[in-house]
């Protein structure tokens, strides 16, 4: 237990505290207001409401019959619809945002401050908040007696199987969200090139990139792959991330901002 206890711990400050703490880097060293670092969040947000209309509308057409899915293959299709629509959406409200809102937006720092506020809050509300509460649950009932506890013993037989949980998994769990968060800042220096060379081919690597890894990643979990290979993928494609955000010149952050508002 204690070592379960302590990697969720560090599971949750990687999937809550550590985008959180990039944000505040980005504020306090590279000058990038609150406000850019919360469009990005907010893209988050609207994307997560238009893939909800969609699947809204998908669910009734299968229940009118309009179309008609298998059931072995409606899992995967709702799971490959998921990741072409989510790539697709975020990469063209991102790319809308830094174009039509009326400040500069089309600038590397920018560009970090988008993309840590859109895979901070993914990593957020979809792991660590979750992760937070389930934790918090546990730890309040770590003493239970099953014989005389007055818990529905479903709940009781879901405590148990939390408790039981190896260790590693939550920080393998938290090394993919990690590795998602250098993704989505990976996918927004992407878009910005559409804005430095004036070509739009950008957004389609940008999309192509979100799709590559989100397909992946989902696609071998999906398909029962054993979780450390999963996990080992992660981490290899962070490093493909991070290697063309070097190519891209996406280190190359002007100092002189902060400087300027100090």
């Amino acid at each position: 237990m204690v070592l379960l206890s302590i990697s969720i711990t560090f599971a949750i400050l990687v999937t809550i505290g550590f985008p959180i703490v990039v944000a505040i880097w980005l504020n306090k060293q590279l000058a990038v207001p609150w406000r850019v670092i919360t469009y990005g969040a907010l893209a988050y947000f609207i994307v997560q409401a238009l893939i909800t209309l969609i699947f809204n509308g998908l669910i009734a057409m299968i229940e009118a019959g309009t179309i008609t899915i298998a059931e072995p293959f409606l899992v995967p299709f709702q799971l490959a619809l998921s990741i072409f629509f989510g790539a697709l959406l975020g990469v063209l409200i991102r790319w809308a945002g830094m174009k039509y809102l009326k400040e500069n937006l089309q600038n590397l720092e920018s560009a970090y401050g988008i993309g840590v506020g859109f895979g901070g809050i993914e990593s957020i509300l979809r792991v660590g908040l979750p992760l937070l509460v389930t934790f918090i649950t546990m730890l309040s009932n770590i003493n239970i007696d099953p014989q005389t506890t007055n818990l529905d013993p479903a709940i009781v037989e879901q405590l148990e199987a939390l408790w039981a949980v190896p260790f590693y998994v939550p920080l393998a769990g938290s090394l993919e969200r990690l590795a998602a968060l250098v993704m989505h800042i990976a996918v927004t220096i992407l878009i910005l090139q559409v804005f430095k060379s004036q070509n739009g081919l950008w957004l389609i690597g940008a999309v192509g990139l979100e799709i590559m890894v989100n397909g992946l990643i989902a696609g071998l979990s999906e398909a029962g792959v054993d979780f450390g290979w999963v996990i080992l993928l992660s981490i290899a494609l962070m490093i493909g991330n991070l290697y063309l955000v070097f190519r891209l010149n996406g280190y190359e952050f002007d100092i002189t901002r902060a400087k300027k508002r100090t």
